[in-house]
């Protein structure tokens, strides 16, 4: 996969972005309490407050934004989300595995296209807990595509685009616009174009993981540049 030419999808993204880990088991023993999803969790529910509510979570991005001086919080690819995800039907098929990257902010953030190319779908999907808005782009003389989840709308039009282009903007979760979420992007990547956007999946099963990720590659080794602070 050719990478050198790829460009910030969200502006400043490369050079002020920060590690969010959202496997409790993975989280650092270092961690400041407030900056720590379980103690978030753990505190939400002690207080009978469902933590996974989207004006919930994005307190506390805001909140790791303002003590990290981020603009920008990315979580891992590949990692197991079990306890985010306990109790809905995704973690009772047993698909707990994320096979994209999420980057998480405090505004509506503009995207751009990363580098030369063509959107080659767009739609939404209406329902809760969904990727809300959505775009797949096609890198131009690359033999992958990218899929850009939670966005505000579709875009006006489809067809070629230059890198730095303005293809979309991040939605929010008041009106479910984004599908139901914290403000954020989901980046993944496939190699093959689906037939149907129902064939695209954002969660694996441990079991299938390696298939799976053969199909879905992590999206960061799209970009060199990106140094993400830990």
């Amino acid at each position: 996969m050719q990478s050198s030419q790829m460009q910030e999808p969200l502006r400043g993204l490369f050079s002020q972005s920060r590690l969010l880990t959202l496997d409790f088991a993975q989280i650092s023993p270092d961690t400041p309490p407030s900056q720590n999803i379980q103690q978030f969790f753990e505190d939400n529910q002690q207080e009978g407050i469902d933590p996974k509510l989207p004006e919930h979570r994005q307190a506390f991005n805001n909140r790791v934004l303002d003590e990290t001086g981020a603009r920008y919080l990315v979580s891992r690819y590949g990692e197991d989300r079990a306890n985010m995800l306990a109790g809905s039907s995704i973690a009772q098929d047993g698909r707990t595995l994320h096979l994209g990257i999420d980057i998480f902010c405090r505004d509506l953030e503009t995207v751009y296209a990363p580098c030369d190319g063509e959107i080659i779908a767009a739609g939404q999907e209406p329902q809760t807990h969904s990727f809300g808005y959505y775009i797949v782009f096609k890198p131009t003389d690359q033999d992958h595509y990218l899929f850009f989840g939670h966005l505000s709308a579709a875009p006006k039009s489809m067809g070629l685009v230059k890198a730095g282009a303005r293809i979309g903007q991040l939605g929010d979760f008041a009106d479910g616009e984004n599908g139901g979420w914290s403000r954020h992007l989901h980046i993944q990547l496939f190699r093959d174009p689906p037939l149907a956007h129902a064939e695209l999946i954002g969660y694996s099963t441990a079991r299938n993981f390696v298939e799976n990720s053969i199909k879905y590659p992590n999206p960061m080794q799209l970009f060199p540049d990106w140094q993400l602070a830990e």
